[in-house]
């Protein structure tokens, strides 16, 4: 039987996590980097905005529309994203967080795992 290594699981969540946000936002981030600590799965994005977005970031009020309207889309649809990665690593998302830096047009999430997955798959091995 086939156990998926940490590296191909991450590479399933980055994946995961573009496709969705092309099927929310019309485009998805130009770089995805997921990462596995523990009971933790950590997404950075980078590249996150559209054409749109990246008009309104020039000014302090297009930045705080921005920053306002992904959070209220991630409050939206976090229960969805959520669903998805738990499905790739196994484990319920017990809770997660999420934060996007408009001058950088960069995103992080953050999904508390229920169980320390990287040790799981060190004792598969």
């Amino acid at each position: 039987m086939n156990r998926p290594t940490k590296g191909t699981m991450e590479a399933e969540v980055a994946n995961a996590v573009v496709r969705f946000q092309r099927e929310q936002q019309g485009r998805g981030p130009s770089e995805v980097r997921a990462h596995l600590l523990g009971d933790l799965m950590l997404v950075r994005c980078a590249g996150i905005f559209t054409p749109t977005e990246t008009r309104l970031a020039v000014s302090e009020e297009g930045r705080r529309l921005i920053r306002s309207a992904r959070q209220e889309l991630r409050a939206i649809n976090h229960e969805e994203i959520e669903e998805i990665i738990a499905g790739i690593v196994g484990s319920v998302i017990v809770r997660s967080y999420f934060d996007v830096n408009v001058e950088f047009g960069e995103q992080v999430e953050v999904f508390v795992l229920a169980a320390d997955i990287e040790r799981r798959l060190l004792r598969s091995d």
